[in-house]
């Protein structure tokens, strides 16, 4: 029982399963030649080998239909250079793919319980990748993107590496990279920032701008988590500004009770620069209030109501704040948006630099 199989496909789907798929007609768009118009002329060698549930009653598989290390990485390697750039169809397209592709690819690391060193060469793309695709399609509808089912995963991803790390004697290069990008993803989390402290502490260098805004959310004080934030890095911005609606909310019930008054109102310009509202996301303030069924009042000091949000103030009330409203769905940030879209190659980001 303890013997474990190891690979021996050096190919980035065995041929069984190739000439399986090709007479049943089950070849997806992206292993198929581009060059052949509409005809979708199979490619054996885009074929990459797709994800099946384990079953009980399945029998164990052979060596030669299960990659070798080697191949698992240089399949990670293909899906984020050649796949996930592929201007041919929309990006939620080419996530689901390739995260189908990197599901079976997951699932061989554990049918061959590979080392630490073979694991997280494979992993650490893996895990970038599900936080770029997280941002990527937050604001795409339930049909194209499944939050909840890639977030599952991710964390399971970033506790593997995690975990990997610990078995290490030395540092590695990219530790503190995948330690921030989970406290990231777990941002305003009790149980990933008791994680972290434990492990390095609060005076870690490479830790401490996230160990700081984890701290801020356990205080309550999300507007300075939400400036701190917006200094990650780029990855790590992206995933942790998934948790802003969930700030925002609390922080509008919170002034729903701190700035109650039947005279005075709150001016939306102000709720802007709080709530980290910035670019063409200031447009949303106001209709992201009424969400929560907050009143909106023309100002009284003379600007004109015609002026966007500066004409605007809310008269907070603690009985009519909709405690039972959910948070707002993610959104891209302007901020974050603009950097990301500035970086050239996000294949090279997500493979963090392995292949130059």
């Amino acid at each position: 029982m303890n013997e474990f199989i190891r690979g021996t496909c050096d190919e980035m789907c065995p041929k069984a399963e190739i000439d399986l798929r090709i007479r049943e007609r089950m070849v997806h768009f992206f292993e198929t030649d581009p060059d052949a118009g509409a005809a979708g002329v199979p490619d054996r060698s885009r074929m990459v080998k797709e994800f099946t549930r384990s079953a009980a009653d399945r029998r164990q598989p052979k060596p030669w239909e299960i990659r070798t290390p080697r191949m698992l990485l240089e399949t990670v390697h293909y899906l984020l250079t050649i796949v996930l750039p592929d201007p041919r169809r929309p990006f939620h397209q080419r996530y689901e793919f390739i995260f189908d592709r990197m599901r079976a690819i997951r699932q061989e690391m554990v049918i061959q319980n590979l080392s630490v060193g073979e694991v997280l060469p494979i992993l650490e793309p893996i895990v970038r990748f599900l936080c770029y695709s997280a941002y990527r399609l937050c604001e795409a509808p339930i049909a194209e993107f499944d939050p909840k089912i890639c977030a599952q995963h991710l964390q399971e991803c970033l506790k593997k590496v995690i975990r990997c790390y610990e078995e290490l004697d030395g540092d590695d290069l990219n530790r503190f990279e995948m330690e921030r990008l989970y406290l990231s993803f777990n941002i305003g989390s009790p149980e990933a920032t008791q994680s972290a402290l434990a492990r390095y502490g609060a005076s870690e260098p490479e830790l401490r701008l996230h160990v700081t805004t984890q701290l801020e959310c356990h205080r309550g004080n999300y507007c300075a988590a939400i400036r701190n934030l917006l200094r990650f890095s780029p990855l790590e911005a992206a995933v942790a500004s998934l948790q802003l609606p969930q700030f925002r909310r609390r922080m509008l019930q919170q002034f729903s009770i701190a700035y109650q008054s039947r005279v005075q109102t709150v001016p939306l310009e102000w709720l802007e620069s709080v709530l980290g509202y910035e670019g063409r996301e200031r447009t949303c303030l106001a209709d992201d209030c009424r969400h929560y069924n907050l009143q909106l009042v023309a100002r009284t000091d003379g600007t004109d109501a015609g002026d966007g949000n500066r004409g605007w103030a809310v008269k907070f009330e603690k009985a009519q704040f909709d405690g039972q409203r959910c948070a707002l769905q993610p959104r891209k940030v302007p901020r974050i948006e603009d950097v990301l879209d500035r970086c050239r190659n996000i294949s090279r980001m997500l493979l963090g630099g392995f292949y130059g």
